[in-house]
């Protein structure tokens, strides 16, 4: 009795890349009379490939799939859908490549790449309704637990930022996130055409603002949010002193530590400022160290802060000082 064949060693990924040659040599031999070989007829579909095979001794007939193929929602069920491609698409949408960086990379890497026309229906069609049906079930799922915290009298903390399809003050479109600042999951977002606020510059503060009113009201009321986190812009400081004065509005650090390294980093090209460049890392590490131990004590976390000035200077015990 012939043993069981197994594989082993199998790859974790589900696709494994392949030569040409090492292909054509592998589906040329027959399978069926083992001494023919057999005439090939490849066709490809965007990434994937399948192949004809005909022996020229005898009568096996068949054709070789690269991908399996999946079922579209069309009656007709005609159009054909590589999995592979979807695979590719959803890849690259969710790495931020996209399509024409995509299609340069496998063009440059000697594989047929995804037409732009390919990319774009693929990712109308199939990924972007995937994406939207996943993340409105789950937001569904973090506003009903939230709203439950806030009925019992808990509140919650979040935190938000926008961006925009364009720098400077050309850009068309905002999106706007706002997420639990405890477990830096999305639970909500906006999206704000420049028509609607007259310019670039004022779609973050409305973006923010519709995002906080609807939240408010999926949530049960303003009430439930102790707190919002967000980027240093005057217009949003402005806005939520007047529009949400019950709510705490506090700078994200990411932002201002930033400037802080820029500007450390410009003073130390100086040449007597030489010694003080290994410090730059240790310092905006003792920033985000300060604010993050001192809990909300702004007093604290400048107190925290200054004492590297003491660890550059050699002294690291009080009694040294």
């Amino acid at each position: 009795t012939p043993a069981t064949p197994r594989i082993e060693s199998v790859p974790l990924s589900n696709y494994m890349i392949v030569s040409k040659e090492s292909l054509t040599s592998l589906l040329l031999e027959c399978p069926k009379c083992e001494q023919g070989q057999c005439h090939l007829s490849f066709h490809m579909v965007g990434l994937a490939a399948s192949c004809t095979r005909e022996c020229n001794r005898c009568d096996f007939t068949a054709t070789w799939h690269s991908s399996p193929v999946l079922k579209t929602s069309k009656a007709s069920n005609k159009e054909k859908l590589p999995k592979i491609n979807v695979d590719f698409v959803s890849g690259a949408i969710l790495s931020a490549v996209g399509g024409t960086k995509l299609r340069l990379l496998l063009m440059m890497s000697g594989v047929t790449p995804l037409s732009t026309t390919s990319f774009h229906r693929l990712k109308k069609f199939y990924v972007s309704p995937a994406v939207d049906e996943l993340f409105f079930k789950k937001q569904g799922e973090l506003i009903d637990e939230l709203r439950k915290r806030v009925a019992k009298g808990e509140k919650i903390h979040i935190c938000g930022d926008g961006s925009f399809d364009s720098r400077g003050y050309s850009a068309a479109y905002c999106r706007y996130f706002l997420l639990n600042a405890e477990t830096g999951e999305a639970i909500h977002y906006v999206l704000i055409h420049k028509s609607e606020t007259g310019s670039s510059a004022k779609m973050e503060v409305a973006a923010l603002e519709q995002g906080l009113r609807e939240l408010s009201l999926m949530i049960g009321g303003s009430k439930g949010i102790a707190s919002v986190v967000t980027d240093r812009h005057s217009a949003v400081a402005k806005m939520m002193k007047e529009k949400y004065p019950g709510i705490k509005h506090f700078y994200d650090p990411w932002h201002f530590f930033r400037n802080i390294t820029m500007t450390l980093l410009t003073v130390c090209k100086a040449k007597y400022m030489e010694s003080v460049r290994f410090w730059v890392k240790p310092i905006i590490n003792r920033c985000y160290d300060a604010v993050i131990s001192a809990q909300g004590n702004g007093e604290l976390a400048q107190e925290k802060f200054r004492a590297i000035l003491l660890c550059i200077q050699g002294k690291h015990r009080f009694d040294q000082v």
